[in-house]
């Protein structure tokens, strides 16, 4: 533990009071806060928030700041990488990325880091008034899709991906075709959808009437326009907006004539039959001027049905989205080195293996290769979930995805593109993207058996009553088939998956796939990722050794140098302490300068002990420690003299042992794997509560992908838990896959399921849940079956004429949307309540 450092104030006032919060992003500030009343817990906050101030933006973002927020409160991250800001201002980038508009403007779709509420949506789409040239931004929060048009002969990309990173947000280019395919479809569908309620609002008007006793029949023109003014609006309704389920309804009956079989008969075709029968009946009647209608009831369930399609679309473009922002890791250009030496910029998917880049400090590695030349550190922790940077040196293999740091390297590459680790992975997302509920197939499966079931009914109804009632045979048959139109069966399912969807989503659960809840339901085996999920995925400072007073010096010393660890080291002490003077910093080694009057160094421990007299022996030791239990040990040396080590690691989430006892008292069977040192790995495993036996470290991607298949081998239903990139095999791979989001921004979701608020502390929430979404689609499904054998039985006696058919066929769907809406899903509570697995 760090021992308390009590930085002496002048001012009392400035002492903050304990649950004081950050001024910008609203996380507590500590003891030491930066600033004095407004506080802060960092300087990247104080920063935006000053930018916000200057702008005369801040009164109306903060007013928005807390509506509608889609993640936990974070600290704000300047976004200064100079070379994806180049990246976009690029001609080729313009040409291969962006669409030339008729009248001369741009468009470009760019995925946009850092936005999580409806502050941001507020500022983002303040474009058009904030920067000159810029015509239109449209921000899709849900998404994180920035929808920019702008005049380029008026301003470039790359000065209005400058004035977003100003207050934290990263543009990065959008990448993947199926994602515009999928929008134009559900588009499609979307106007579908808004044709038919539009229409049905319009027959429901004109059967009120009826219904009312304004228009009887016999009472004349009123009562035969209403029929036909009725029949004029169904028709579109049916015969374009229903269009969709006519088709499928033919497709499916092809299907079982070929394959001789009822279970190729999905849930459309008793829905087509249903309108087509209703249709054709209420046809006859309105021509004929004797019968009932009932295009009221037919239109609503067009209406209500192509909502219920249309939810389920959007949900499965939404699963698409998180793998093009897999993509949107690697930069879409690189810097290659020709024979002579010389540089020039290429798309990276043009990479061939042999080539050599150049990546410079603070650029992300667009291709797989190796170190030709040059001595640097990297962070690869997206890619491979090992939390502490690592030196490479010529010879050592590197990975497309990751964070060059601290010097200029020279790789030869060695695969692009989707020849990539990253590539691979985001194939195994994409392989993994089609899987479909069990609960949704059976529906489908019932529905097979249902329509034939229903046309032998009917079929047997009309040969019994032209035996004895002849005139009211095909009366009775009609209202068999109406009654019984499997409205509610085909709703019982999407619609309870859509509210409650629709609920994750606003306790910061996105739930991406169909299967995800029922599978949660059955789940026992849960392996979970360590950086990122059970830590917090940054380095920090976890103890001291010698002097802990060093803290604020060091901080000084490290305010300013744009590294992992220095940022660490900056953030423990308050920073309107004494400023650093004369700071020199070497690249790999350690940083140095004069700190009141006092000269300061701190870097690697070789680099120290070679400044001054050696290391002490107590220190050597703690250095010693930390470096065995995975540590990065800093030493620390004051006028010459080493007075300190610093063991910086990844914490663990405070919240992260209460989900493992939450989940154990559950009976699940919790592992953990990780990418990260065995040792590291160990001690997580210990801190939280999970064996040492299933605790497992220094394993590659492709191994935790292994692990999960391994654990399925007995027909165990695995779920995996992870934050990025790295995990997105194993995520895949399991039968369900959450993401936890990670402490950096390029932590990307590549999961059935994604977290964007509640830390760990939703993952027990989305079990709990899961368990009470299925118990409503199996009410849902009960009350529609029942509710079917009940009438059925009622139209085949004659106790139910065309037009109580009419009125009662909504009863089921009615009854379905009340269970969906009624289901208590996704309300938080502390864990061992209600909300306990």
């Amino acid at each position: 533990m760090i021992p308390a450092i009590d930085t002496p104030r002048s001012d009392p006032r400035s002492v903050p009071p304990p649950d004081a919060s950050c001024a910008h992003c609203g996380l507590p500030v500590g003891r030491h806060p930066v600033g004095d009343d407004p506080w802060f817990c960092c300087s990247s906050c104080r920063t935006v928030h000053d930018v916000l101030r200057d702008s005369g933006l801040s009164d109306r973002y903060y007013r928005l700041r807390d509506i509608g927020r889609t993640g936990d409160a974070r600290p704000a991250v300047l976004a200064d990488d100079e070379s994806t800001l180049a990246e976009l201002g690029s001609p080729l980038f313009l040409e291969r990325h962006t669409r030339q508009n008729a009248d001369g403007t741009r468009s470009a779709e760019l995925v946009l880091d850092g936005v999580h509420c409806a502050a941001c949506v507020w500022l983002v789409e303040r474009l058009p008034h904030e920067v000159g040239g810029v015509r239109e931004a449209r921000l899709d929060l849900a998404r994180a899709r920035l929808s920019l048009t702008w005049d380029p002969e008026t301003v470039e990309l790359s000065r209005v991906a400058r004035w977003l990173s100003r207050f934290g947000y990263t543009a990065h280019p959008g990448r993947g075709d199926g994602a515009s395919e999928s929008t134009g479809e559900e588009r499609r569908l979307l106007v579908r959808m808004g044709v038919a309620w539009a229409l049905a609002g319009n027959v429901m008007l004109i059967a009120l009437a009826f219904y009312s006793g304004l228009a009887e029949e016999g009472s004349g023109g009123l009562w035969t326009a209403g029929r036909w003014m009725s029949l004029l609006l169904a028709l579109p309704s049916a015969g374009w907006a229903g269009l969709v389920f006519f088709r499928r309804a033919w497709h499916s009956v092809r299907r079982a004539a070929k394959g001789r079989s009822l279970r190729h008969l999905d849930m459309d075709t008793p829905i087509a039959v249903g309108i087509a029968v209703g249709m054709a009946d209420s046809i006859h009647a309105t021509v004929t001027g004797r019968g009932e209608v009932w295009f009221d009831s037919l239109t609503v369930l067009i209406a209500a049905l192509l909502t219920a399609r249309f939810l389920q679309l959007r949900s499965r473009r939404l699963a698409g989205d998180a793998s093009d922002r897999l993509l949107s890791l690697v930069p879409t250009m690189a810097r290659r080195l020709s024979a002579a030496g010389g540089e020039e910029r290429v798309p990276s998917e043009t990479l061939g293996v042999g080539d050599r880049i150049v990546v410079a400090p603070g650029e992300v590695v667009p291709a797989d290769g190796s170190v030709e030349a040059g001595e640097s550190r990297i962070d690869q922790a997206v890619v491979t979930g090992e939390s502490v940077p690592v030196a490479v040196a010529p010879g050592v293999a590197i990975l497309a995805g990751v964070t060059n740091l601290t010097a200029s390297l020279v790789i030869r590459v060695t695969a692009a593109g989707d020849a990539t680790r990253v590539g691979r992975l985001l194939a195994w997302v994409r392989d993994a993207s089609s899987r479909r509920a069990p609960v949704v197939q059976l529906a489908d499966r019932l529905s097979g058996f249902f329509v034939a079931t229903v046309l032998t009914l009917a079929l047997v109804t009309f040969v019994a009553w032209r035996m004895v009632e002849p005139g009211a045979a095909v009366s009775h048959v009609v209202a068999l088939l109406v009654i019984t139109c499997p409205c509610a069966l085909g709703m019982a399912t999407p619609l309870a998956m859509a509210v409650a969807a629709g609920r994750a989503a606003r306790a910061g659960v996105f739930v991406k796939g169909e299967s995800a809840f029922q599978t949660l339901e059955q789940a026992r085996v849960v392996v979970l990722d360590k950086t990122g999920t059970l830590t917090a995925g940054r380095p920090a400072v976890l103890d001291v050794a010698g002097d802990p007073t060093v803290l604020a010096a060091v901080a000084a010393l490290e305010s300013d140098i744009p590294h992992p660890i220095a940022r660490a080291l900056s953030e423990t002490a308050p920073a309107d302490g004494p400023p650093a003077v004369d700071v020199t910093f070497e690249a790999g080694r350690g940083v140095s300068g004069t700190v009141d009057g006092v000269s300061w160094a701190a870097g690697r421990i070789d680099w120290i002990a070679a400044r001054t007299d050696g290391m002490p022996a107590d220190l050597a030791r703690a250095a010693q420690a930390a470096a065995e239990a995975g540590r990065t040990p800093i030493a620390v040396a004051k006028d010459g003299r080493a007075v300190s080590v610093i063991a910086l690691g990844d914490p663990v989430r405070p919240e992260a042992a209460d989900l493992v006892r939450s989940l154990t008292g559950a009976g699940f069977e919790l592992h953990i794997c990780s990418g990260d040192h065995r040792s590291v790995v160990l001690d997580v495993a210990r801190a939280v509560g999970i064996p040492p036996e299933r605790a497992l470290g220094g394993v590659e991607p492709e191994d935790k992908k292994a692990l999960v298949e391994r654990l399925q081998g007995g027909g165990r239903t695995v779920v995996m838990i992870g934050d990025g990139v790295n995990d997105a095999a194993a995520l895949s791979q399991a039968d369900v896959g959450i993401a936890v989001p990670g402490g950096t921004q390029a932590s990307l979701v590549a999961a059935d399921v994604f977290l964007t608020s509640g830390g760990l502390a939703s993952v027990a929430l989305v079990f709990s849940s899961s368990r009470r979404v299925m118990g409503v689609i199996r009410r849902n499904l009960g009350l529609s079956l029942v509710y079917n054998v009940v009438v059925a039985a009622l139209a085949i006696a004659g106790r139910v004429d065309p037009l109580l058919a009419a009125v009662a066929m909504p009863v089921s769907s009615l009854a379905v949307v009340l269970s969906s809406i009624a289901q208590r899903t996704f309300r938080r509570a502390p864990y061992g309540d209600s909300n306990r697995p």
